[in-house]
This record gives C-alpha cells, structure tokens and sequence, in this order.
C-alpha cells in the first residue's frame, strides 16, 4: 500500500515511472486499478474509490496507490477513525463514541483495541518524526494513557510535515495517516 496526498500526481508519475517501489526500490509501472470502493467519510457521506495498482519493475510486487484519506481494508475514512481515537483519548468508552459517529459498536471497539495495542509505536514514530521536522513542536504536557501519549505525538509530527512541505491545507489525519504508513490500525510488530 502506497498512501499519497494527490491521487492524480500519483497517477502522473506512475505513469512517467517516478514512484518507487517501498520494498527494494525500483521503479513503479502502472498495473490497471483495484476493485471499487465505498467508504464512510464525516457525517455519514459516502465516498466511492477505484484507487490505482502498481507493479514493482525490480521485485515485481504489486502495490494499491491510495489516497491518504483512507485506510487499507477499512469501511471509514481516516478522519472518522481518528474522531474516535480522541474521542476515545478523552475518556470516552466505544459505546458513546459509537453512538456519537453513528459507527456500529464492534467496529469502534475494534478500532479502539488496534489503536492501543500499538500506541508505543505509534508515539515512537511520532516522536522521531517531530524530533527530525521540528524538535521544538514535541508534546510537553504529562500523560500517562498510552493512546493519548500516542496521539499527542502523532498530531505533533502531522504538524510539523504540514509547516515543513507546505501541507498545511492537508487534513490532519491523512498526514497522519501517511507518517504511519496507512498502518494506524494495523498492529506493529512488538519485536
């Protein structure tokens, strides 16, 4: 999964072979498009995708160029799913949040567990992030909640890519969402 701010400059330099493979490197080659999607965006709009493919010239896997307001395999945008997580980080439980983003109750719980499982990693990667753009940006406050620990450095490092390539106009979660990788629900690795 390549996750990218401009689908259509994406496009672009798929076309021109600009992007490069996040495996080993080598040039990215159109690959036709992945199957049609539909999501669930803020307030319940739906948003229907057909996202590019792209196979690698050097290992030959193939990758799903996707726009950074979405998540891999998920039914809702990365904005609805971040409402929750500091819904959540304030200290609501998943039934109110649930009821509040009118998402079922299971999926909210699920995203909740996702996200905590892999909160160390996910204020690491903030961390190094705003330490490496704009050491001056790192959270100060004291928290002891791992996921709010997490998001704190996140939304921190999201700022500092905003200010530092001029993404400002960019939604927070889609630039948190590339930080990640599009692996902000997906567990990481604990070894």
């Amino acid at each position: 999964m390549i996750e990218v701010f401009d689908t259509a400059a994406a496009r672009r330099a798929l076309a021109r072979r600009r992007l490069r493979c996040p495996d080993c490197a080598a040039p990215l080659a159109p690959w036709g498009r992945a199957r049609t999607r539909t999501v669930r965006d803020r307030d319940g709009v739906q948003v229907t995708v057909r996202p590019d493919r792209a196979r690698c010239t050097g290992c030959h896997a193939t990758h799903v160029v996707l726009d950074a307001g979405l998540l891999a395999h998920r039914g809702y945008t990365v904005g609805v799913v971040g409402r929750a997580l500091l819904a959540a980080a304030s200290g609501l439980g998943h039934r109110p949040i649930a009821a509040r983003l009118a998402v079922p109750e299971g999926t909210v719980r699920g995203w909740l567990r996702r996200a905590r499982g892999s909160a160390g990693r996910l204020r690491e990667i903030g961390v190094q992030t705003t330490v490496l753009l704009d050491p001056d940006m790192l959270p100060v406050r004291r928290r002891t909640d791992p996921l709010t620990l997490a998001l704190d450095a996140l939304g921190a490092a999201a700022l500092a890519l905003g200010r530092r390539f001029a993404r400002e106009d960019t939604d927070p979660w889609a630039r948190i969402n590339i930080l990640t990788r599009g692996r902000l629900l997906a567990l990481f690795p604990t070894g």
